[in-house]
């Protein structure tokens, strides 16, 4: 195993600073219905948006102006969602193991978990939701094949994932943000559609990242539905992770076959 003690400093250091002084255009949210309306239609949101869990500490839910890694996709912002602080994300890499203390409670076998639960309601002739995501991580290359895995998961309702702390397996039988193997979003995943890459997280401060994906997963046209956003710091709460989403689109499409591809 892999010591993860320089963490351990890190963390420490990262607890005491404000992150206050972070970029003008990189704001910090706790309004979850604000954090929809970065990356989804305004028109389809409903009112029970909230945040499933949100930790107390740290800046987990983030809204970005500022262009990095291929985003916003469209319009002038995204969302930002960190299992440590997102405000962090425009800064320069400076450090392998940037990490900060969220001081959540563990839930299902996880630490520094944000559920983002976005509720909708499709129009009549759509059948399929889409969004735009990178997924980006301090945990590479050290923590590859490890029990220290951060991971995203999406979700239509019910959310499920689960997970066991000295266990590098995620359990997400809804989740359709799984690679062409169909595996989580996570450093472990380091082959296929979901295959992470230095080079894919130039411009911020993580050291690695997949490429831009698009999650896909059918809907009924005309009815409320229910999405969950998730990431987690699986083993521990250090070395964090975060995941850029923009561009969620409910619409009709002749194929819709739940997973991800490379976004075009």
């Amino acid at each position: 195993m892999v010591s993860r003690a320089a963490g351990c400093a890190v963390v420490g250091l990262m607890a005491a600073m404000s992150f206050a002084p972070a970029e003008a255009a990189v704001r910090e949210t706790r309004k979850a219905g604000k954090l929809a309306k970065a990356f989804a239609p305004k028109k389809v949101l409903r009112a029970k948006t909230a945040f499933s869990v949100l930790p107390p500490d740290s800046a987990p839910a983030v809204i970005s102006t500022t262009r990095m890694a291929g985003f916003p996709r469209s319009g002038k912002k995204f969302a930002i969602l960190s299992n440590g602080n997102g405000l962090f994300a425009p800064r320069k890499n400076l450090s392998e193991s940037t990490s900060f203390l969220t001081r959540g409670p563990v839930i299902r076998g996880t630490r520094d978990v944000i559920i983002h639960r976005v509720v909708f309601k499709a129009p009549e002739k759509a059948n399929c939701l889409t969004f735009d995501f990178k997924f980006l991580s301090e945990e590479f290359p050290e923590f590859v094949d490890s029990e220290f895995n951060d991971a995203f998961v999406a979700e239509t309702f019910p959310s499920s994932w689960f997970s066991e702390r000295d266990d590098p397996v995620v359990a997400s039988p809804n989740n359709f943000a799984v690679d062409s193997d169909g595996n989580p979003i996570r450093v472990n995943a380091i082959g296929g559609t979901g295959a992470v890459k230095r080079k894919y997280a130039r411009g911020t401060t993580y050291d690695a990242a997949t490429r831009v994906l698009r999650a896909r997963t059918p809907i009924d046209g005309g009815k409320r539905g229910t999405l969950f956003l998730s990431i987690f710091d699986q083993g521990d709460r250090q070395y964090d992770s975060a995941v850029f989403i923009d561009s969620l689109r409910l619409r009709k499409r002749s194929n819709c076959q739940s997973g991800v591809v490379v976004a075009k």
